[in-house]
């Protein structure tokens, strides 16, 4: 038991030192990042970083709108929910990946593109919290960009410009959608308030 507790402990370290390297130095974590030795490591950082979704948007929603019994609930469910779509959806996507890489040119098998893709999952998390603040978080699809290219150019050894016209087209919609989905939020919120600052100076009426 013991024994499993410290490997368990020294996999959530080591991925954990993913994450910092992936953040704090791109370039040095693809040429060191291992190709091989099986999905099951990618997958366990995938639910780590999902967990970390949940909690983020379970502390910005009790920040805003409090907490009950019944979003408590909803929290323990996310829990497990959440990580298990997350995992079905990240095969496919990293389908999607593999498709494009080999599709420009890459020679990598379906792995090493499933694990380029599974790394980069920190960025979910940074992009929420980049979100509290309006617009910020098209810094975060700007730095998947990034890290997409510099992944292009050094695991797969494939030409910058590719990388930048398939994942540029990408980023560009998401970002077209985030910006839309954003400004719509803003003006809803806006008009809202100029309904409510209109109903209280309206006069009462008195009998």
């Amino acid at each position: 038991m013991q024994n499993k507790f410290a490997s368990a402990q020294a996999c959530i370290k080591r991925l954990i030192g993913y994450a910092l390297k992936l953040i704090i130095e791109p370039g040095e974590f693809f040429r060191t990042m291992p190709k091989s030795g099986g999905i099951q490591e990618p997958l366990v950082y995938i639910i780590l970083t999902v967990w970390l979704d949940v909690f983020l948007i379970a502390i910005e929603t009790f920040i805003k709108h409090g907490v009950g019994t019944y979003n408590l609930s909803i929290l323990l469910g996310s829990l497990i929910l959440f990580p298990l779509i997350v995992v079905i959806l990240s095969f496919f996507v990293g389908g999607i990946f593999y498709a494009a890489w080999l599709f420009m040119g890459s020679q990598e098998n379906y792995e090493t593109s499933y694990r380029c893709m599974a790394f980069m999952q920190i960025l979910v998390p940074i992009t929420i919290l980049l979100s509290l603040f309006s617009y910020m978080g098209l810094l975060g699809i700007a730095w998947w960009l990034y890290l997409m290219v510099v992944a292009t150019k050094i695991v797969h050894k494939l030409p910058i410009k590719h990388a930048l016209i398939v994942f540029g087209c990408i980023a560009a919609i998401s970002a077209l959608i985030y910006y839309s989905s954003v400004s719509s939020s803003i003006k809803t919120n806006e008009h809202l308030q100029e309904f409510t600052d209109g109903l209280q100076r309206m006069p009462s009426n008195s009998r």
